[in-house]
């Protein structure tokens, strides 16, 4: 990183110091004389001028009389291997927010997911406000085209101000997951919180960013709160250590971004901690700044033509190029590095196949267990005709011990013996009736052999996918079930599980009438 008194040499000089080089395409010019052949003293004193474009376009100087921009060779083409087996090149978007950013990211993630494909960017963070909604989306779209997923999340600390979590691995996966069920507790919608008490303990396998300009350590640096911000970078560096913790640089061409950009690097060698360059991406193209205007004018309940107060100041929020990025970071050639260094280390692996069932209580077989209860019952529900209902039994409980699910029918079962002995009202209903191992249980009540019923329409050694068993609970007792399954199979096996809605044509086109006016 260039010192404080290797820039001014550098500037005095020319810009010739023997440590860096022009790129081929762009050149260090001063900026013009202001007033009638008098030059009046600038913050901004260096210009980047674009040769190719034939315009000088002021990326941002520095009230330090630093340059903006630090012309060394661009890093695109560098070939990188980071994190074990992963090769990659260029940059990675680590901080990009998609519609699940409710009322505020514009793209879907698959929009996101192909344009970073097409940008032939070798990985991409999805990094939603206070939520993982989309994190399923995105991965299957990544795996799909090829794409390395990061996932992430912007959470809300206390005070309004934002920090990027990205998991490192599984445990820090389930980290982020508490995290965020922690900052919705006791919350109105859509105002999740974390405290920074809240994170210690839950650091382990993630990589904390320190985010945008709402971001603690930017937005004291932008009030002029240098030592606050110092001893908020020194808070995050002991919860998350050294190596976890990286300092983020953004740069949107924001007359102030190069001075924060400088200050924020001051701080991160001032505490050794590494830096590294995002975009706080929150529309796959330019053009999506537009509808993303929109959005927000939706989001404050305002005509768009009184929303300026709330609207970003430009189009610059788009996903960016490899190329991009490098020429906005020239002065921060490792900071387009270290994306590539944090993806190549994110390597969590969503299995959705059925391998992560709570333990049974006891120390019973499943298959035995189940078997044994399935036996037991014939008699009861086939007085007449045993044989048949013993010969569909073997064969269905053949399927399930293949497909290693005896555990989640001895689960189901469970719970509802649990409701039925409170007396609470349990029906169980879907395709689960086909089966008559789901009947022996008396999770369902249709015979599936009186009505010729085919278990293969629920579950079947060949699909690969995971069978569901709908149950339908009382309704003023349902929290009854909710708390017994948390007691019986512990806080860290149960999760609530909730579906999201969408807007339909007619409320979008309400909304969307209503901002436009």
């Amino acid at each position: 990183m260039w010192t404080h008194d290797a820039l001014l040499a550098r500037r005095e000089t020319g810009g010739r110091t023997g440590v860096g080089r022009v790129a081929p395409d762009l050149s260090l010019e001063p900026a013009p004389p202001s007033g009638a052949g008098r030059q009046r003293p600038l913050a901004y004193p260096h210009r980047l001028v674009d040769r190719r474009r034939g315009v000088a376009r002021l990326l941002g100087g520095y009230h330090r009389h630093r340059p903006a921009v630090r012309p060394v060779p661009r890093p695109a083409e560098r070939n990188l291997v980071s994190g074990e087996g992963v090769r990659m090149s260029g940059y990675a978007e680590l901080h990009c927010h998609s519609c699940f950013s409710l009322l505020d990211g514009a793209s879907t993630p698959e929009a996101l997911v192909d344009r970073a494909v097409e940008l032939g960017l070798p990985a991409l963070a999805l990094t939603d406000h206070d939520g993982l909604y989309g994190a399923v989306r995105f991965y299957v779209a990544a795996r799909e085209r090829g794409l390395h997923p990061v996932i992430g999340a912007e959470v809300t600390l206390e005070g309004d101000s934002h920090l990027v979590l990205l998991a490192e691995n599984r445990a820090g996966y389930a980290n982020l997951c508490a995290l965020i069920t922690r900052a919705q507790l006791d919350r109105s919608k859509g105002q999740a919180r974390l405290k920074v008490s809240h994170l210690r303990g839950r650091t382990d396998g993630l990589i904390a960013l320190t985010g945008c300009r709402k971001g603690r350590v930017p937005s004291l640096l932008l009030a002029g709160e240098r030592d606050k911000a110092l001893t908020a970078l020194r808070t995050l560096k002991s919860l998350f250590g050294p190596r976890n913790l990286y300092v983020e640089l953004q740069h949107h061409l924001h007359r102030e971004d190069a001075a924060l950009m400088a200050d924020l690097a001051e701080l991160a060698q001032a505490l050794r901690l590494p830096v590294v360059a995002t975009h706080n991406v929150h529309y796959a193209t330019r053009q999506g700044h537009r509808l993303h205007d929109v959005l927000t004018a939706i989001r404050h309940n305002v005509p768009l033509q009184d929303a300026q107060k709330h609207l970003r100041a430009n189009s610059e929020y788009f996903l960016p190029s490899p190329n991009e990025m490098a020429h906005r970071f020239a002065a921060y050639p490792e900071a387009v590095e270290n994306t590539l260094d944090i993806a190549g280390r994110c390597k969590v692996d969503l299995d959705f196949r059925c391998d992560a069932l709570p333990p049974l209580p006891g120390d019973a077989d499943p298959d035995a267990r189940l078997a044994d209860l399935c036996r037991a019952a014939v008699p009861a529900r086939y007085p007449r005709n045993p044989d048949r209902a013993l010969q569909q039994l073997e064969h269905e409980l053949r399927i399930i011990r293949q497909t290693r699910l005896a555990g989640y029918f001895l689960l189901v079962w469970d719970i509802v013996r649990f409701a039925r002995d409170r007396g609470i009202l349990v029906r169980g209903r879907g395709s689960a009736a086909n089966s008559i191992v789901a009947y022996l249980l008396g999770i369902t009540n249709v015979d599936p052999l009186e009505h010729d019923l085919l278990f293969e329409r629920f579950l079947s050694a060949e699909a690969r996918v995971m069978p569901d068993i709908d149950l339908d609970f009382c309704a003023r007792r349902r929290e009854e079930v909710i708390q017994y399954i948390y007691e019986r199979y512990g806080e860290s096996h149960v999760g609530m599980v909730c579906n999201y809605v969408t807007y339909q044509e007619r409320s979008a086109a309400r909304d969307v009438g209503k901002a436009l006016g």
